[in-house]
């Protein structure tokens, strides 16, 4: 997910940490150095991870060192205590420079917020097409929910009017509404909602505002969270019954081909259209099949076709049926990926990170990259040129498992 949202979460738990004290202790008030140290944890805890993207500066070759250290040890359980260590240090030499004495429920509130922000951060991480690794060194697997963009605004429009309410500081609620006027505007014209269901993103947020109003914190605590595990919910029943109803469909075109993964990515805010990319192996096994389309999940009440009128003109390659339209379809042999894989220290480092994998020509150069990616051109940040001289392997690599090693193994 996106930084924005990760704070949004993190603030959300610091609201919860100060409605807890005030059910716990109703007689305790809670000063505003309190709940700016809550704050100020909850949202280092939530972002911390993503400073990984330092490690591709350093390391050689910068971009591919990116796919495979970007969500990579930083994103792991085993590093959220060292996580939260580092931010408590943070505090505590902070207020040894300014001479302040945290009190033990501003040092536990340090503690837990900024160790559930790690938590909460690769849960949300997870719940995208791009993947997590959070059992490291115990299992390298990756892990793909496939149920959220990575940037979601109904999750912006629906916490930040608690946000908005909870503060008291002029500058703070100016910034809130600055990011929930972002959000609406992204709603309206990225050209990826349809208008009729960003009116209804639209009315909601004003109908949060106005509820607001009418309740207290613990209320709109209460609301912030259903709201939040329902958006999760429908977009997570979504998309898994359009992998089950994708596989077991398309399996049955061709006998003996099997799908090996859906892989699914739902617009921005718009739980009718889909991104899709399918891994499907031939009957012979000898090649495999990526093809890369929209599906639209009631194509009655929106087609595939509008779907893919809000991002693109592009023609449709194929309709398989009345719910999903091909943008890209391509057989490669499995023998050629094997090769590469074997061959290039550059492709297998690669395909530690690459999901829907495909490779091509272009300037007389090979290029290798990741199909979930592409947004019309080949090119994308998953495309990496192989170097033809690989007597310089990349160093620290790390030990992810491929997604494909059902296609690198006979």
């Amino acid at each position: 997910m996106d930084n924005i949202t990760h704070s949004l979460v993190g603030a959300l738990t610091a609201e919860m940490a100060v409605a807890f004290l005030k059910i716990k202790k109703p007689e305790c008030v809670v000063s505003r150095r309190t709940r700016v140290v809550f704050l100020l944890s909850a949202l280092l805890g939530s972002n911390l991870c993503d400073l990984d993207f330092i490690i591709s500066l350093v390391l050689k070759p910068n971009q591919l060192q990116y796919l495979l250290h970007h969500r990579g040890h930083t994103h792991t359980l085993i590093t959220a205590p060292f996580q939260t260590g580092l931010i408590f240090v943070g505090f505590w030499l902070f207020g040894k420079f300014k001479k302040i004495s945290w009190e033990r429920v501003e040092i536990t509130g340090i503690v837990l917020l900024s160790f559930f922000g790690v938590i909460l951060h690769l849960l949300f991480d997870s719940l995208s097409h791009y993947g997590v690794h959070p059992f490291w060194p115990f299992y390298n697997g990756w892990f793909y929910a496939d149920m959220l963009f990575i940037v979601e605004p109904w999750v912006w429009v629906t916490l930040l009017p608690l946000l908005f309410f909870s503060s008291g500081n002029r500058f703070f609620r100016t910034f809130i509404v600055a990011i929930f006027i972002a959000g609406l505007a992204l709603i309206w014209f990225s050209g990826f909602i349809p208008w009729g269901l960003a009116t209804v993103i639209t009315i909601w947020s004003g109908f949060l505002f106005i509820l607001f109003l009418y309740f207290g914190n613990h209320t709109r605590i209460a609301i912030c969270l259903s709201a939040l595990f329902l958006i999760c919910l429908v977009f997570g029943l979504e998309s898994r019954w359009l992998k089950n109803e994708i596989k077991t469909r398309f399996e049955k075109e061709e006998v003996g081909a099997e799908v090996k993964d859906v892989i699914l990515s739902p617009f921005p805010s718009n739980p009718l259209c889909w991104h899709l990319v399918t891994v499907e192996t031939l009957p012979t096994r000898v090649n495999f099949k990526l093809r890369r389309g929209i599906v639209a999940l009631f194509s009655n009440l929106y087609t595939p076709e509008q779907c893919l009128h809000l991002i693109s003109a592009k023609e449709v390659v194929t309709k398989t049926n009345s719910n999903v339209v091909w943008t890209t379809e391509m057989k490669l042999p499995r023998e050629e990926l094997q090769k590469l894989y074997k061959r290039s220290c550059y492709v297998a480092a690669q395909l530690k990170f690459v999901r829907a994998p495909f490779w091509y020509q272009k300037d007389g150069k090979l290029y290798f990259s990741d199909l979930r990616f592409e947004t019309g051109g080949r090119e994308n940040f998953s495309s990496l040129e192989v170097p033809s001289d690989t007597t310089g392997c990349p160093r620290f690599v790390p030990p992810w498992i491929e997604p494909r090693l059902d296609l690198l193994t006979d």
